[in-house]
């Protein structure tokens, strides 16, 4: 018990952000650049968590890193209740077999629905162009964001990810918008696009897949979602039933009270408690690498073990 109580003194005490974004999905930062980020921010166990995808861990395997430990992770969009939820996939091999394998069904759903946000814009800024050359052109502006990182990742056309921040950002470019929340506001919500989530798998089956890579599956950013707090409980409780293992209880621009909240779940569904940024980058500085808040008291750290 007491060597169990040590553990996780130790634990809460470390700095770290086990949820951030790179250049590899919707990120602004290459993956060096991420997890050099972290270590001056002072971030002592970093995971790259990007959509659908484990290319910045690839990349990164090839580099001799000097400073935090980095874990393994991947975010993969999935469906509960007519809804689309992000669970954190942490801490597995990138040698398994079968991480190719959901890689792919992800990569492939993920297409699709871009082909057919393309599809829609077109329709609805009545374009002279086809929803294949604005494809075409979001890709170049996500192989463009890429290059400008100093780090060198660049990935192929054919393995390029692409979503709805990308097109945002080329709504801003082609000059149909300002800024990036009225392009959701005005072109990319789910009122104006439709029914996106009917392209990514039961969120029970992506936990499902995590496990057998013997990873751990956490439930993103949960208060993001706007739930009342009987759904949530409700997707919470599914969570754990599906063999969930935590949930991200501390992140960053938190309302007061939501911290608290999200423990008190852990602590009825038994669940461990993660810390997480959600960075994608530098320009919103209030969504920085290593400054979510501590964990709440009572709660056991999902990195404790690890």
């Amino acid at each position: 018990m007491y060597r169990q109580l040590l553990l996780i003194c130790i634990a809460m005490t470390l700095n770290v952000d086990l949820h951030c974004h790179t250049t590899a999905s919707d990120g602004s930062m290459g993956p060096l650049e991420v997890y050099e980020r972290a270590r001056d921010n002072g971030v002592d166990i970093l995971a790259i968590t990007d959509h659908d995808s484990v290319a910045a861990h690839q990349f990164l395997s090839n580099k001799t890193l000097a400073g935090p430990k980095l874990i393994t992770g991947m975010e993969l969009s999935t469906t509960w209740s007519a809804m689309e939820i992000h669970i954190v996939g942490l801490n597995f091999s990138l040698s398994d077999p079968d991480l190719e394998r959901i890689i792919h069904h992800q990569c492939s759903a993920r297409k699709q629905r871009s082909l057919m946000i393309a599809s829609r814009l077109v329709k609805q800024l009545k374009l002279k162009i086809s929803a294949d050359t604005l494809m075409n052109e979001v890709i170049d502006l996500a192989l463009n964001r890429q290059k400008q990182s100093p780090d060198g990742f660049v990935l192929s056309r054919e393995n390029i990810q692409t979503g709805r921040p990308h097109f945002a950002q080329w709504l801003i470019e082609k000059g149909y918008i300002k800024e990036m929340q009225a392009a959701f506001d005005k072109h990319l919500s789910h009122q104006k696009i439709g029914k996106l989530k009917a392209f990514w798998p039961p969120m029970g089956q992506a936990i499902a897949w995590i496990r057998a890579l013997d990873g751990t599956a956490v439930l993103a950013h949960p208060g993001k979602y706007k739930m009342t707090r009987t759904k949530l409980r409700a997707l919470v409780k599914d969570f754990k039933l599906a063999g969930g293992h935590a949930l991200e209880v501390s992140g960053c621009q938190q309302p007061p009270g939501q911290r608290e909240a999200l423990a008190s779940l852990c602590q009825d569904f038994e669940l461990r408690a993660s810390r997480a940024s959600d960075f994608h980058t530098p320009a919103n500085p209030w969504v920085e690498l290593g400054r979510a808040p501590e964990l709440p008291k009572g709660t056991l750290p999902v990195w404790e073990k690890w």
